[in-house]
């Protein structure tokens, strides 16, 4: 991590000292710029109070410090200028009110992070240190003069000699909504992860950190554990805000729910944990507060159902049956006790990829206490059931309360009959439903889809409990109307086993109702009744695949190639780069044959040509050890190579004094110890001068030394000079 602008963070400082009580919540963040050379973004996500914060306190830069995990040491930090700034939105703008305005803050900074520098396998961590909080919170102590500590853990960069690819969770822009007392309240706290990695979200108590109200942004300090926020009496994690039903997260989504018994301003905070493959790699936290104000009472609407011919309210265990010649549309009621409140209802069919039915209408206002719409639900034609699976209608009724809207939920399940379309049909081109195969011996037929309507068809196959193209089959999806038809092929593979089945399901699907078709499908059973042979094997002597080499700082790569076969088939042994040659890399590898075993030495030694200005370049080898039995067997490993730009050594001490006497004893200026050469700086000349400015030595290779033997004692200067950088000095010449 580069430390940089000293002198520019101590007149920071002298800006920041102002005293103010305005940080609301935020988050740390690192995340990756794939395939750039400043590799990693590192910023603050801050809420900012804009009522009651000092502006003096919005700081125009702040300083994130990073520190090793195991022992604490500081690695380095980074100063990220503010990029945005903007006012946080409510869920429904009109539920805005005057005692609540926050800024967003976001500062961020790009930069270029080694792998090597964050190789602890510990990990590490980083945080933002500042005072203080808000001062009208309502569960801590004294909460003017309590500071805010932001942390966030991330893994090193560096796992097993390959780069550890990982950015931090991404999450949306808080909303600025309030509670209401003793009314449910959600708030999404949750965020995506970029890698993939699965989040877990806890309820923690926020960090203080180190700062106070009179040295409100010192320099942060390491820790391995924070001093946290003191609660007021009676809160603690279990009801950080307390009511009917207190604060708390769902795990898996972030989701926060809580019905507050008293109005104020309640700080909290989560804590996301990352992990990848079961194990933790990472964790940050948040912090934000929420308000609770005292609002009207209001009361969600509600969705009545009363089916045909019923005497009672519907209730969501039933499942409706339309038949063949019953009304396409049948009515739904929604009523809200509340006065002049527009109340929206949608819906849509959760076990299908269209919805196929209309509400009519699908809004109105309500104009007295407990009004009530009557709407309709009309069934398209494609709406139908098949194999007596209902579909079940999810309607959602919703108005517009603050601070957010209140809601309720209908789940309707409808079996409809069909209402005439006739299933397709599935045939093939084999005399039965069975079929026997040998390794290496061609399968081939053709599956047929017909449909007696003459609609639309698809025509698909699937393995079960296995993927087709892994195993080698060959069927490609097909549509047509009316017919339609595919070929089916297979080499089976020389480790298909005897006694194994696989099974194919060719489906044929009628698309007339492409969001709900009708299908049918045959399964076709393939029986292995041979397994005439072995496949090779290919590894490599490397312990780990993946090989990080830096230019004028790593030996030369080499390992050993080897192949094998259990069986006694003569097998190939070659290798290819992956969008290159291997002897225009400067690769060395010979393809070799042989009975049950062979082995190739691999060489290579990388140079500055390949990496083509750029800091590092990745190659990919691929290993393939083939045999001649039963259509030529193989099996591949594969090498990947990153090459790097090294690091530049510094210049070493130099001579002040030589006697060029001829004792042999300090009579030349020695240049052995010079840094070697890198991509980015290489050796460029070396220049010594008499006092009075003329050359009495010049090179544009590397000298072993100089031992001057008609130069007359004095004084010199000499330069040394690289690509980048160059290093001036005197020699004093003794006779």
């Amino acid at each position: 991590m580069k430390k940089r602008f000293i002198l520019f963070i101590m007149m920071l400082f002298a800006l920041t000292e102002a005293k103010a009580t305005h940080i609301v919540g935020g988050q740390l963040f690192i995340t990756q710029n794939s395939d750039t050379y400043y590799n990693y973004n590192i910023g603050l996500t801050m809420y900012f109070d804009a009522l009651n914060g000092n502006p003096g306190a919005e700081d125009p830069a702040v300083t994130i410090y990073v520190f090793r995990k195991r022992d604490n040491v500081a690695i380095g930090w980074l100063e990220a200028p503010k990029i945005e700034r903007k006012s946080v939105t409510y869920a429904n703008p009109l539920c805005g009110i005057s005692t609540l305005q926050t800024y967003m803050i976001t500062y961020s900074s790009t930069l270029h992070l080694e792998a090597n520098d964050f190789n602890d396998s510990q990990g590490y961590y980083m945080v933002w240190d500042r005072c203080c909080r808000n001062g009208t919170i309502t569960n801590i102590k004294a909460p003017g003069d309590a500071g805010s500590l932001f942390y966030l853990e991330f893994p090193a960069l560096i796992k097993n000699n390959a780069n550890f690819k990982n950015s931090s969770p991404i999450f949306p822009a808080i909303k600025g909504d309030y509670a209401c007392v003793n009314s449910p309240f959600f708030f999404d706290f949750g965020g995506k992860d970029a890698d993939g990695d699965s989040l877990t979200y806890t309820l923690v108590t926020p960090m203080q950190g180190f700062s106070d109200k009179t040295n409100p942004s010192a320099p942060s300090r390491g820790s391995s554990n924070y001093p946290r926020l003191d609660w007021v009496d009676g809160i603690s994690v279990a009801n950080i805000i307390p009511g009917p039903d207190p604060l708390k997260v769902n795990r898996s989504t972030g989701m926060l729910s809580v019905t507050p018994g008293s109005v104020g301003l309640y700080v909290f905070a989560v804590q996301v944990d990352e992990y990848r493959n079961g194990q933790k790699i990472g964790t940050l936290t948040r912090d934000f507060q929420l308000k609770v104000v005292d609002c009207p009472k209001m009361e969600p609407p509600k969705l009545l159902f009363k089916p045909l011919g019923k005497t009672t309210y519907y209730t969501e265990n039933e499942i409706i049956t339309i038949k063949k010649g019953d009304p396409n549309c049948f009515e739904v009621m929604v009523t809200d006790p509340s006065i002049n409140q527009i109340v929206r209802i949608n819906g849509k069919a959760v076990n299908n990829t269209k919805n196929y039915f209309t509400l009519l209408p699908a809004e109105f206002r309500t104009s007295k206490a407990n009004d009530t719409l009557r709407f309709q639900i009309c069934l398209d034609e494609c709406f139908v059931t098949y194999d007596n699976r209902p579909i079940k209608i999810e309607l959602i009724a919703e108005d517009e309360s603050c601070p957010i809207p209140l809601m309720d939920t209908l789940n309707i399940y409808i079996r409809r009959e069909n209402s005439g379309n006739n299933a397709p049909s599935v045939t093939t081109s084999l005399t039965g439903d069975y079929i026997h195969v040998a390794a290496g011996v061609p399968v081939t037929f053709t599956v047929f889809g017909k449909d007696a309507d003459k609609d639309s068809l698809a025509l698909s196959g699937r393995g079960r409990d296995f993927n087709m193209a892994d195993m080698g089959m060959n069927f490609k999806p097909v549509t047509g109307v009316a017919a339609v038809q595919q070929t089916f092929t297979w080499i089976p593979p020389c480790n298909a086993k005897k006694g194994d089945t696989l099974v194919v399901d060719f489906k044929a699907e009628d698309m007339r109702c492409a969001g709900n078709p009708l299908a049918a499908a045959k399964p076709i059973y393939f029986i292995v009744d041979e397994s005439p042979n072995n496949p090779p094997a290919v590894k490599t002597s490397l312990t780990i695949q993946e090989l990080v080499y830096n230019i004028g700082n790593s030996e030369p790569i080499i390992f050993d190639v080897l192949a094998s076969d259990s069986d006694t088939n003569s097998i190939s042994l070659t290798a290819a780069g992956r969008g290159f040659s291997l002897s225009d890399a400067g690769m060395i590898f010979a393809a070799k044959t042989g009975i049950k075993s062979v082995t190739s030495p691999y060489s290579w030694n990388p140079d500055c040509a390949l990496l083509d200005g750029q800091p590092e370049q990745t190659f990919i080898v691929d290993f393939v050890t083939q045999d001649k039995s039963c259509a030529a067997a193989s099996d591949t490993t594969t090498v990947k190579v990153t090459v790097r730009d090294g690091q530049s050594a510094p210049f070493p001490e130099f001579p002040n004094v030589i006697t060029p006497n001829g004792d042999g004893k300090n009579d030349c200026f020695v240049f052995q110890d010079l840094p070697g050469d890198v991509c980015s700086d290489q050796f460029k000349d070396i220049t010594i001068f008499n006092r009075w400015g003329k050359q009495v030595f010049y090179s544009k290779v590397r000298p072993n030394d100089w031992c001057p033997t008609n130069i007359s004692g004095g004084y010199y200067y000499f330069v040394v000079q690289y690509t980048k950088r160059s290093y001036k000095g005197g020699l004093t010449i003794l006779r």
